[in-house]
């Protein structure tokens, strides 16, 4: 009795709900502390930093794309490739965490193929966790160790060990089945697929150093220095807020949050912190999401 509530769609619904509320809160706590006057004051001042960071949406496009034509390669379907795409990244918007954008994309393939494409996608989703806490943990034993207070031997002994089972589990599982009864339509998929998972993982590990990088230039874009050291704060504020669950929108408020507890004592600054990161969201998420609303099908 105690599995099945504890796996309830409803638990998690309310568990999300009640952690949402209490970032929601911090969020509005932090930005109640925001000088508008500052904020007024905020311009680009390097707009070269600023105009490569735009470029390299297209390229973290492109990155999560190469993904998805990867995956239809891999299941012998050639069509419909940027429009079920771009129907992905619309429900992945509109759903926790970005995990829903298989729901727009197999609308567009018959039926028969639908588990397979939910399960690669989910297979796709993992490699970029797998790189998120990846990062992370290199950013942890860089620069945030100390605030966890743990003694460096020992910390560096759980990291290694995070890292084994996460990618022993990635690359010699097959739990990418949400449906029991899609086991024996998937798992023959699934049992000799080593080299395509690694191509969705350096794909995935490539992709989050593109938009790490694009984070740390619309900082140079607003004025803030270059340092080696932000770019590690950023892959920490990936790695928290991958570890964060979320209700819909990519993270919205949940990121920010993150933003300002980590990058506050580190570079000040919470207006431009802020800026950088809704910023950041309209152009990997926002801008895309509009310019998939039409690609959306309901129906096949």
């Amino acid at each position: 009795m105690y599995k099945s509530i504890k796996n309830s769609p409803i638990v998690s619904l309310f568990v999300k709900l009640i952690f949402t509320s209490v970032v929601l809160y911090i969020f509005y706590q932090q930005i109640n502390k925001l000088s508008w006057i500052e904020i007024k004051k905020i311009k680009i001042q390097h707009p070269l930093s600023f105009g490569l960071a735009i470029l390299l949406s297209f390229a973290n496009q492109y990155l999560e794309y190469s993904k998805w034509k990867n995956i239809l390669k891999f299941i012998d379907e050639s069509k419909y490739k940027i429009q079920s795409y771009l129907a992905g990244a619309l429900t992945g918007f509109l759903t926790p965490s970005l995990l829903g954008n298989f729901i727009g994309r197999m609308y567009y393939y018959p039926r028969m193929k639908r588990p397979q494409i939910i399960a690669l996608t989910m297979l796709s989703n993992g490699a970029q966790f797998i790189a998120s806490i990846y990062f992370g943990i290199i950013s942890l034993a860089w620069l945030g160790q100390k605030q966890l207070n743990i003694p460096t031997f020992e910390f560096y002994i759980v990291s290694i060990g995070i890292t084994i089972i996460l990618l022993l589990y990635y690359f010699f599982d097959n739990f990418y089945i949400p449906i029991p009864k899609w086991k024996t339509k998937i798992l023959p998929l699934l049992s000799n697929t080593k080299e395509f998972r690694l191509k969705l993982l350096t794909l995935s590990i490539i992709r989050h150093i593109v938009f790490s990088t694009q984070y740390l230039l619309l900082f140079l874009g607003f004025g803030i220095p270059f340092s080696f050291e932000l770019l590690g704060w950023i892959w920490q504020i990936y790695f928290w807020s991958t570890l964060s669950p979320s209700l819909l929108m990519g993270k919205l408020f949940i990121r920010e949050s993150i933003a300002l507890w980590v990058l506050v004592p580190i570079i000040g600054h919470p207006e431009i912190i802020l800026s950088t990161s809704i910023t950041l969201w309209v152009l990997n998420q926002g801008i895309i999401a509009v310019i998939a609303l039409p690609f959306f099908k309901k129906q096949v």
